[in-house]
């Protein structure tokens, strides 16, 4: 281990292992206060949303008896399972239709009291004679609906709705019954539970914690959610891997872990002579939010101690070997040839000297790099690329049109009686007539054309996505240019004219040689047909003329 890194971890040492041990002792002692005061908080909330329930409950069947009372409902009962006989042998004409009497009764009740999602009339053997309104699905009374009737006065039936919030309804049904006839039929609503469900969310805003962490739900037997403050989405408290332990446990406070992975506490509280119970619970992440924010302060405290005594560490150790590790560190990036690095000089000593040494050394190697990258691809008579490059954009061009195939072209372009020149006027005069001729062709091409000294007297052009006929045009150009210009040397004027050969990709299977080959023997037969003239390859490679003998 280095100096440096020794340093460090005494300075962390010394002020860590004293800083977490009192934050430890404090947080579970404040762990502990907060369940107790957690505990007894549910406990009330629970109870409370029991005894509303339950008042909630008796509104409703009273409401409901008293709608069962009215005669026009017996009557149509009666009247459904015989008719009325008026006396003088015919049928009482009031009820000759008594469902839809029924109906009329039910719409006029449900207009006025918008609780009811529907209302529903069974017969007295529990089969649906009439709700209204007609559509949608019809609900059934349970299956104990008798022995609920004897034993209560009344019929609870489920919970219908799969959201558990506003849209859920409850079932509720009483007798309908005429002192004559004993039971005429069953009077059932389809009931919103908004009252009991916005007690519910009240009490979630009178406690401690408002917002989504807290629910209040209300559950079955057998854990299956009835009514719910939770959002959309929450899991079920059958979903609940500690409902067997809150059943078991009634009133006491349990920590489980529900199907989605989050650790809740919760309080169960049956609702008495009824098959529900009330759960409340609270995110445990929440509930211990303002322990676990004391804690990330003490933490952050601690912290901020351990940075400010390590940044003095670090800063003595830093004086010491930082220097040096700079420095070895640029050189390894030299060796890995990476001549972009430079090294900071922040001192005045020997370590500063050496690194602006070292700065001056890279600079330097890098300007050498950079002028002999630029001799090994550019000509230095002409200054156009060399062969070298112009075979590398060659190459580019033929991987391009292998993945996406568009035509280029290819002109190999040839100096008319270049000997003749230098024999004539002399090696510097043909120098001239290179620089004269690079000159043009630059001024004739396009930036993302392809152009260079292809060896003596011969250049190349690669045309980008330039057909033949295109090529064709624009070989054409360069020839008229060159022709109509003059080369001037020693107060002499020269003129020089070009062959120019013309090819054109004709595949993906085309190799570089073959297409230069090409264009070349293209060239020559515009050397052979008298000179100053463009001719363009257009029988394919197989099929190209020969070059002349």
């Amino acid at each position: 281990m280095s100096i440096r890194n020794r340093i460090l971890l005494f300075a962390v040492l010394v002020t860590l292992l004293p800083s977490l041990g009192l934050g430890w002792i404090y947080f579970q002692q404040s762990k502990q206060a907060l369940l107790e005061n957690t505990a007894h908080e549910l406990k009330a909330a629970v109870s409370q949303v029991e005894r509303e329930s339950l008042l909630w409950l008796k509104e409703q069947m009273y409401e409901i008896r008293v709608f069962s009372s009215s005669y026009l409902l017996s009557d149509a009962l009666t009247a459904y399972y015989r008719p009325v006989d008026t006396g003088d042998g015919q049928s009482d004409t009031s009820l000759a239709d008594p469902v839809q009497a029924m109906t009329s009764y039910l719409s006029l009740v449900r207009n006025q009291y918008s609780q009811y999602k529907k209302l529903l009339v069974f017969s007295n053997e529990g089969t649906l004679i009439v709700q209204e309104p007609a559509n949608g699905d019809s609900v059934s009374l349970p299956g104990d609906w008798l022995q609920q009737l004897n034993t209560r006065q009344m019929i609870i039936g489920d919970f219908y709705g799969r959201d558990k919030g506003p849209g859920t309804t409850l079932m509720l049904g009483v007798a309908v019954s005429s002192g004559n006839d004993g039971l005429l039929g069953i009077l059932g609503a389809e009931v919103f539970p908004h009252a009991l469900l916005d007690v519910m969310q009240s009490i979630l805003a009178e406690s401690e914690d408002r917002g989504t962490n807290a629910v209040l739900s209300l559950i079955t037997d057998d854990g299956r959610v009835l009514l719910s403050t939770a959002e959309a989405g929450e899991p079920g408290a059958r979903d609940r891997r500690g409902l067997p332990v809150l059943l078991s446990n009634p009133g006491q406070l349990v920590t489980y872990e529900r199907s989605d992975g989050v650790t809740v506490v919760g309080m169960l509280a049956p609702v008495p002579d009824y098959p529900w119970a009330v759960l409340m619970e609270k995110r445990r992440g929440a509930l211990f939010a303002d322990i676990e924010r004391m804690r990330n302060l003490t933490l952050l405290v601690v912290l901020g101690m351990v940075s400010v005594i390590g940044f003095f560490a670090w800063w003595l150790a830093r004086g010491i070997v930082a220097p040096l590790h700079e420095l070895t560190e640029a050189a390894r990036q030299v060796a890995d040839d990476n001549l972009d690095v430079q090294i900071a000089v922040r001192r005045r000593d020997e370590l500063g000297f050496a690194s602006k040494v070292f700065n001056d050394m890279v600079r330097q190697l890098k300007q050498s790099r950079d002028r002999l990258e630029l001799l090994s691809t550019i000509d230095s008579l002409t200054q156009l690329p060399n062969r070298k490059a112009v075979m590398e954009a060659f190459s580019a061009a033929l991987m391009r049109y292998q993945r996406h195939p568009r035509a280029f072209s290819l002109l190999m372009i040839d100096i008319d009686h270049f000997k003749v020149i230098n024999d004539d006027h002399g090696h510097l005069a043909g120098d001239q007539v290179l620089r004269h001729v690079a000159s043009l062709l630059r001024e004739q091409t396009r930036q993302v054309d392809a152009v260079g000294r292809y060896g003596g007297e011969e250049f190349l052009a690669l045309l980008d996505e330039t057909d033949r006929e295109a090529a064709r045009q624009v070989a054409e150009r360069i020839r008229t240019a060159i022709a109509n210009s003059s080369v001037r040397y020693q107060e002499k004027e020269m003129r020089v004219t070009v062959s120019i050969g013309v090819a054109e990709i004709i595949g993906p299977d085309e190799t570089r040689e073959q297409l230069i080959d090409r264009a070349d023997k293209a060239m020559y037969q515009a050397k052979q047909q008298g000179r100053n003239r463009v001719v363009v390859d257009d029988r394919g490679s197989d099929r190209a003329n020969e070059a002349p003998q």
